[in-house]
């Protein structure tokens, strides 16, 4: 047996299975490396003659044959091996490692030997078989489609995705090219497709997927090339398409929202150059013109801020509707914020055709609109310009556009005015006069002018107007006329007004205590001011902080700027009537004052334009109207003013004609503090 034996250990030494033999006593007898290494045995705890139970109670301590007590665990599995019968079990080791077990018994002769036991390393095997499977429940079970093909593409296999997301069986399919399925995008050709296959080994994108019942959807769909392992050449490739319609549609709803106003629906300022950049390059092309509308709501800040932002969104709404109704499809409608909107007309012939929309657009918001129970009206002032003749990109000719809005809005808004080159320097001018006009209190440029004002009869000095003036330091004298507006129309007249209200109020009362007879000082005021909801706070902090008596301020406001809203405006001077400050109505006459409204505001003096006193000597027209404002302020107990009386004929007509008081450089130019204070003083002396 020991020659056997010896035999049996040359051959095992050198296999790559662990093997090991035991005789019949159940002694190690012969063994290899590969037997060491599959129970993992230390190496010198084993050595020729060495029990099996001992052998084994190393594993068995370790708890690799399971829990329970370790002497009953050897005896069991003693006494299995014991019987010498044929054994084949799969086991994996602490290590990881799978193992094929075989026990044979070992015969000499006819006598049974022992045993031996082959341990064969199968864990490739193993991973590769659950490799499959994985692969297999994947291929079933994965929500993408996955379509197995030749190397021309031909359909070898689909998962049951596939079938889902396409309405095709898989034998529907097998044999046929993929292209039958998928679309491919305007970039490749089937071919140059199959070329980049070729030199990249994958592909990514998206594609048109069509369906059995022929719809179509995009898939998200990646081509990976498998190589013949031998050759190197493509043998298959693999499909994997992903539905991405849901992903699509959020993208388009992104899209929109970004690209879309979110109160009328039109699009947006994003939208429109957008547009502008298609439609440019064509227009360039084919020798086009475009004409490029901005419309800006007339009075639409009133009515937001008096009747609350929800009637003025619905009224925003409604003006939408109106515009995007008198333009054609080609046409372009687009609302760039607050009450701006903007129209493109690509392909006219001449600016006739701009005229005419814009006459459309004037005509479709001249009816009342109907918001939340309210009547409301109002009007476009439309800028327009026109490509290429006023601008050769996008940015240039909307900002022409929105400049001549701002000229159809001095001329009287409700208009359409064309852009013209003299226009930008208007533009620039105002642009100048606004930076400049900001700094101008902080820098004590502002000063006031006190014109004296007189009772028609005996020219005894009643009052004075505060009258603003602008001196900077490079200009000079910058005229009312250029800067008022400018103020009016960005707001810095707010703050101006209460400058010159505070300084009026203190002048007054610094007069009166150096010994001028307490007089009157009537100040303007703006309609922004006017409309402010702490207007009367800011009058009454002016009083309280110069100490001067209400009744000796009287606050002149144009008919124009109580009309805008004559119910708020009612509230607003019975406040200050309240307060004792007078009221006056100046400018009458220029304006559209409702006799309706006249007589329920409670004012004191009516003030006569002195556009109708400067010709009333010669001018049959204006002296009636001098006239019959005289006449009117008398029938409703108000007292009448009129300013620019310049001669002895002109104060003459207007006093024998019952004018209750006068101004104008006949008696007095309007004249600085000091002067001011020095001419009255001699003429009104304290008692």
């Amino acid at each position: 047996m020991r020659r056997q034996l010896a035999y049996l250990q040359s051959v095992v030494s050198s296999m790559p299975q662990g093997i090991s033999v035991f005789d019949e006593q159940l002694r190690l007898r012969v063994w290899n490396q590969g037997f060491i290494d599959a129970l993992e045995l230390p190496p010198d705890a084993v050595h020729e003659g060495i029990h099996f139970s001992d052998v084994i109670r190393i594993p068995v301590a370790r708890g690799d044959y399971g829990q329970g007590d370790s002497e009953q665990l050897v005896e069991r599995i003693t006494a299995r091996i014991g019987k010498f019968e044929a054994q084949r079990l799969e086991e994996t080791r602490p290590n990881g490692r799978s193992y094929l077990i075989q026990n044979e018994p070992l015969f000499i002769g006819a006598e049974s030997a022992g045993f031996i036991t082959t341990y064969t390393d199968i864990s490739e095997q193993r991973a590769s078989a659950e490799r499959e499977q994985l692969a297999q429940k994947v291929y079933t079970h994965t929500p993408a489609g996955i379509i197995f093909t030749d190397e021309a593409h031909r359909i070898l296999s689909i998962n049951p995705a596939t079938t889902l997301m396409t309405g095709y069986e898989a034998f529907e399919l097998l044999g046929q090219t993929v292209y039958g399925l998928i679309t491919l995008d305007e970039e490749h050709t089937q071919d140059a497709f199959e070329r980049d296959l070729v030199l990249r080994a994958s592909w990514q994108g998206e594609l048109e997927v069509t369906r059995k019942n022929g719809d179509s959807f995009p898939a998200g769909t990646r081509v990976n090339r498998v190589d013949d392992p031998q050759s190197g050449l493509p043998a298959h490739y693999v499909w994997i398409l992903a539905d991405i319609t849901e992903r699509k549609q959020s993208e388009e709803r992104m899209r929109h929202i970004a690209q879309h106003d979110a109160l009328t629906g039109l699009p947006n300022r994003m939208a429109l150059l957008m547009r502008l950049a298609q439609l440019l390059p064509e227009a360039r092309r084919h020798g086009w013109k475009i004409a490029m509308m901005f419309l800006d709501l007339d009075r639409f800040k009133i009515i937001n801020d008096t009747l609350g932002h929800q009637v003025g969104d619905e009224l925003l709404r409604e003006v939408a509707c109106r515009l995007s109704a008198v333009v054609r499809e080609t046409d372009f409608v687009a609302r760039l914020g607050g009450d701006e909107f903007v129209i493109i007309l690509p392909g006219i012939s001449s600016a006739a055709d701009a005229a005419v929309v814009a006459g459309k657009a004037i005509g479709a918001l001249s009816s009342a609109i109907e918001a939340n129970g309210h009547e409301l009206h109002t009007s476009p002032s439309i800028g327009i310009s026109l490509f290429p003749d006023d601008g050769p990109d996008g940015d240039t000719i909307l900002k022409n556009a929105d400049t001549a809005m701002y000229h159809a809005k001095a001329a009287g808004r409700n208009n359409f005015q064309f852009f013209a080159t003299e226009m930008n320097q208007i533009t620039s001018e105002r642009l100048n006069i606004e930076h400049k006009l900001r700094h101008a209190i902080a820098r004590n440029e502002l000063a006031l002018c006190f014109q004296p004002q007189f009772l028609a009869g005996d020219r005894e000095p009643i009052g004075v107007e505060a009258l603003l003036r602008w001196h900077h330091p490079t200009d000079g004298m910058i005229s009312p006329a250029r800067f008022i507006p400018v103020a009016e129309e960005t707001g810095i007249i707010v703050e101006i007004g209460e400058w010159v209200l505070a300084t009026a109020c203190r002048e007054m009362k610094r007069w009166i205590d150096a010994g001028l007879k307490p007089l009157r000082m009537a100040v303007n005021v703006s309609a922004r001011q006017l409309r402010r909801r702490d207007f009367c706070e800011t009058v009454a902090n002016a009083l309280t902080l110069s100490g001067l008596p209400a009744e000796l301020l009287e606050l002149e406001i144009t008919e124009s700027s109580v009309m805008e809203n004559p119910q708020e405006a009612i509230l607003i001077l019975e406040r200050l009537g309240r307060m004792g400050v007078t009221l006056a109505i100046d400018d009458f006459g220029t304006g559209y004052s409702s006799l309706a409204y006249l007589k329920l505001f409670p004012i004191d003096h009516l003030k006569i334009d002195r556009s109708f006193v400067a010709d009333i000597e010669t001018d049959l027209n204006d002296r009636a109207i001098a006239f019959g404002t005289i006449a009117l302020a008398h029938s409703l107990g108000l007292k009448v003013i009129a300013e620019g009386v310049e001669t002895e004929d002109q104060l003459e007509l207007l006093r024998t004609n019952g004018c209750d008081e006068v101004q104008g450089f006949l008696l007095s130019k309007p004249l600085y503090s000091a002067a001011a204070f020095t001419f009255l003083h001699a003429r009104c002396p304290a008692e």
